[in-house]
């Protein structure tokens, strides 16, 4: 455990210390000895030494040099003075370099014995803290990153007031490097639209973790910032911007496609990147929201970089909009529809401007089109919304966006109560995936038939039913091969072709993961 140097100029003094007590017993399995200074400064420089013992009249030079050397250079060693001179001066001197002790000639052995235990248990003592700080510190070292995280997912989810003074606490409790008076945030969502190679659920969350390191260091490259995986799914990057700095906004395009394009070679997906712009730390919410709304709407674009713009501020001014076709869609259940009318809605009246009685003329015809719905059906309002405060007089939306939500949830609440069928987005999906297993099903077709962002399906899928889409699709494959294996003549390697494997083997590992059996032995009968 521990190393002991004994220095002595008289040879049969060091013997005498050597044999004089069982220092194995006190956890000393080296024992060193020098003869003089110079002897001890060499052992000292090639062994890793815990405690000297150390005589102080010595020819060459005494104690007090060799211990002033040691406090130079190894300011923690323990030392132990021996000496003939009883004189206060000598103790004194030994007290001010430091010395853990200090005892007379002729030495009682049972008392170097009980000084030496007490200085050994100090060491372990310092050592064990020390490894505990270095456990402590390694420990924080892997959970900082995700403080950080949980900083940013509560900073989107609203649970840290933007005011300045809960904020800068949040940002010192959570350890985030940023200076909300220095800088400010950039935030780009990474939307992964498309794998292109079939993956489990398990497999995907790898790769998504993977891709937010790899966006580390391809688009921040140096920069402050930090990756992370907000609370529904969304990947963003964040960029700690100085306010004092100018930022090229054309080197982070280009190093976000170089991040799609190592995607693309390397985690079998296809992704966009949607670059908000730097605002202070309050506005980041508000700017991932964006970012998400237009990942939301677009539709057409796939691998590219977009760059958010804010809509200009005009004029308040009234415009005549036209909600005839909103009853068929509630009757039909088409909420997809449905929704992207309301969005369209109120982003033009948001474009266009608008005020607070405008905006009450929105609300009002929206109710309209709800009582005419029930009424057609011969059903009260009170029944539909007996539950929920949706109605309620005093709860009237007063923002565009407070006015859209509540668009959504009660036009959603009202759909759901009349359609009589399951014609949701996940049944359609699922129906068409049904109906084509022995097709290639890729994520961009499904999106298309609802009309939905790729990405943004996939959270819709996994949110509905708590498998990821590519995990049900491959699932659903599987079930194929098992009647195709069983009802058929087919060979393996075809099967394992309609279940979406190239590679026999893969197949036929994935096929014993899921069932428990190799598909030859489930052909045979064997399950």
């Amino acid at each position: 455990m521990f190393n002991l140097l004994i220095v002595d100029d008289e040879i049969y003094a060091v013997e005498a210390l050597k044999s004089g007590v069982k220092w194995a017993s006190l956890g000393f399995t080296g024992i060193y000895e020098a003869y003089n200074i110079q002897n001890a400064q060499e052992i000292l420089k090639m062994t890793a030494i815990d405690l000297v013992i150390c005589d102080i009249e010595m020819p060459g030079g005494n104690g007090f040099e060799l211990l002033e050397w040691i406090r130079l250079h190894y300011l923690d060693m323990a030392t132990l003075f021996l000496t003939c001179h009883a004189e206060f001066k000598y103790a004194q001197r030994a007290i001010q370099l430091g010395t853990h002790d200090y005892l007379l000639k002729p030495v009682d052995y049972a008392d170097l014995k009980e000084t030496v235990r007490r200085i050994a248990k100090s060491m372990q003592e310092e050592r064990d803290w020390k490894a505990s700080q270095g456990m402590a510190q390694a420990f924080w070292e892997t959970k900082k990153p995700m403080l950080v995280e949980r900083f940013w997912q509560d900073v989107l989810s609203s649970r840290i007031a933007t005011s300045t003074e809960p904020m800068g606490k949040a940002l010192q409790e959570f350890a985030v490097p940023f200076n909300p008076e220095q800088m400010e945030v950039l935030p780009i969502l990474i939307s992964i639209e498309e794998w292109t190679q079939v993956l489990t659920e398990r497999d995907e969350e790898l790769m998504e973790y993977a891709m937010r390191k790899v966006a580390e260091e391809i688009v921040l490259k140096g920069m402050a910032g930090c990756t992370i995986q907000e609370r529904n799914g969304a990947n963003v990057i964040f960029l700690y911007v100085d306010k004092m700095a100018r930022m090229d906004i054309n080197e982070i395009v280009r190093r976000c496609e170089a991040f799609i394009q190592y995607s693309g070679r390397h985690f079998y997906c296809k992704a966009s990147c949607y670059i908000g712009e730097p605002s202070p730390i309050e506005q980041t919410k508000l700017i991932c929201e964006a970012l998400l709304k237009i990942e939301f709407d677009n539709i057409k674009r796939s691998q590219t970089v977009h760059l958010y713009k804010p809509m200009k501020e005009e004029s308040a001014r009234f415009r005549a909009f036209d909600l005839s076709g909103w009853p068929s869609l509630i009757e039909q259940g088409n909420e997809t529809e449905l929704h992207q009318r309301i969005y369209q809605l109120f982003a033009a009246f948001k474009f266009e401007g608008g005020n607070a009685e405008s905006l009450l003329i929105y609300y009002h015809s929206i109710l309209q089109t709800i009582y005419s719905v029930l009424h057609k059906r011969g059903k009260y309002v009170q029944e539909v919304f007996a539950e929920t405060e949706a109605l309620e007089m005093a709860l009237i939306p007063k923002t565009i966006r407070q006015m859209e939500e509540w668009a959504v949830r009660v036009t959603g609440v009202v759909s759901r109560y009349v359609k009589t069928d399951e014609d949701s987005i996940v049944r359609k999906v699922k129906d068409y995936i049904h109906a084509h297993l022995d097709d290639r099903i890729e994520r961009p077709e499904l999106a298309e038939l609802v009309h939905l962002n790729p990405a943004y399906l996939s959270r819709l899928f996994k949110k509905e039913t708590g498998e990821s889409l590519s995990e049900y699709i491959l699932t659903e494959k599987m079930k194929l091969s098992q009647q195709l294996l069983r009802g058929s003549s087919k060979p393996i390697s075809e099967i394992a072709q309609v279940a979406g494997y190239s590679n026999l083997s893969y197949f036929s590992k994935a096929f014993k993961k899921l069932f428990n059996v190799s598909p030859l032995a489930y052909r045979k009968g064997e399950l």
